[in-house]
């Protein structure tokens, strides 16, 4: 990852990590010039290491319209991230500015409405787990070269349903992305 690179950009990338190469290239549906088709090949350079295949499909953004159309249309366990606060701090002896991105990952599936208590708990241990590993991983990433802590606690981890969302059911962690000025 670039260095120069803005803090979206990076985050949005490195989670792309977490999802299969194909839910990651869904994303790319038009090709709206050189900084698309950079921002692409960027993606899918990120090595395939961790990727849980069982995540068909990858959300990233804040816009309410946008994400309940893509929610529609998945059919398996989805990844999806979203950002809000970013609170700065500056270290008065240091003279350095810190920045805490917040950030919430989904990972959920779509059930249907005539589920029963059996499949909801099987979805989401699924889920569970996957979200799991995906915060285990997180929490030992470093970036030296940008500064970037990719997990910071305090963390909360909480059931995610909803019926809007193509009645999903999974789990939610919530947690800070920490760097130096990264905005």
């Amino acid at each position: 990852m670039q260095n120069d690179m803005s803090v979206l950009r990076k985050i949005f990338i490195y989670c792309s990590q977490f999802a299969s190469r194909e839910a990651v290239r869904r994303l790319f549906v038009l090709n709206s010039g050189k900084e698309h088709s950079g921002l692409m090949q960027d993606i899918l350079s990120v090595p395939d290491t961790f990727r849980n295949e069982s995540i068909t499909d990858f959300i990233f953004g804040i816009d309410d319209k946008a994400i309940h159309q893509r929610i529609s249309d998945v059919r398996g366990m989805f990844l999806f991230v979203d950002y809000s606060t970013v609170t700065s701090s500056i270290d008065a002896k240091t003279d350095v500015k810190t920045d805490s991105f917040r950030i919430s990952i989904t990972v959920a599936v779509p059930t249907p409405e005539d589920h029963d208590q059996a499949t909801e708990l099987i979805w989401q241990d699924r889920a569970l787990d996957a979200i799991s590993a995906i915060r285990n991983k997180m929490r030992d990433d470093y970036d030296s070269v940008n500064p970037v802590f990719w997990f910071r606690f305090p963390s909360t981890v909480h059931p995610f349903v909803a019926h809007s969302l193509a009645n999903s059911i999974g789990w939610s962690m919530e947690f800070d992305v920490q760097g130096i000025d990264m905005i």
